[in-house]
């Protein structure tokens, strides 16, 4: 998601819809594009749905060229695209697009496991796993997911780049998509060990341990576990049901 400073609100100006934004330290567009990410992912704007700027800027009480902006960042994240004669319309989950990210995801994260670990790297990755047990212990499967993303995002991180961080930050954003509907696809909440903490402390562990062979048998077997899982999600036409 965006860098954005958490924002809270009321609801929009007839009393329902998505709470109206208070813009605090970040961009008014930034927010914008926060607030919709989390729409998006938690599915009350779903696949193929048009984004109305006029509808989005009177429910969320802000400009109509700020809801613009925020879409635009969210095209960047691939989570929007434009259409002919239909403006932005959310994206519909597809099997080449998860390919593509989970082949993004194991080339950057088996070069950050690859690193070698200093006490920084060491404590970020085990705060990262106490959020992601945090995260469990709330029930809600949007917290598990932002937290297993920050985990992620941590070991790519190592590698120390501005510019990679900031591009993985729309991998993670898009990979938010997905994970959200194998989380309720799986009531990985209702088994929230088996399905999400045991794998992320195995990993914990390898790569902990310096071993970086061991580091990258057990990210590649984590992560194609949930990219063969999704795979067979979308193949079976489950994501209106897991949302």
């Amino acid at each position: 998601m965006t860098r954005a400073a958490d924002a809270t609100g009321t609801r929009g100006a007839d009393g329902s819809g998505p709470p109206a934004l208070v813009l605090q330290r970040a961009s008014a567009a930034e927010q914008v594009a926060d607030r919709l990410t989390a729409l998006i992912l938690e599915g009350t704007i779903g696949p193929g749905e048009r984004l109305r700027e006029s509808t989005l800027a009177q429910t969320l009480d802000i400009s109509r060229n700020s809801v613009r902006e925020g879409i635009r960042l969210l095209e960047r994240g691939r989570l929007v695209k434009y259409e002919m004669h239909r403006g932005a319309v959310v994206v519909t989950p597809s099997i080449e697009e998860l390919d593509d990210l989970y082949r993004t995801r194991l080339h950057l994260e088996s070069l950050g496991v690859g690193v070698e670990a200093t006490p920084a790297h060491t404590a970020a990755l085990e705060r990262a796993f106490e959020h992601l047990v945090d995260a469990a212990d709330t029930g809600s499967a949007r917290a598990v997911v932002a937290a297993d993303l920050a985990f992620h995002s941590t070991l790519v991180a190592r590698l120390g780049s501005a510019r990679i961080d900031s591009f993985f930050e729309t991998v993670m954003t898009e990979t938010g998509y997905y994970l959200l509907i194998l989380s309720h696809a799986d009531d990985e909440i209702g088994r929230i060990d088996e399905a999400v903490l045991d794998d992320h402390r195995l990993l914990l562990e390898a790569v902990r341990s310096g071993d970086a062979g061991e580091a990258r048998r057990a990210l590649t077997a984590h992560l194609r576990s949930n990219h063969e899982r999704i795979r067979q999600i979308l193949a079976g036409g489950d994501t209106a049901d897991a949302r």
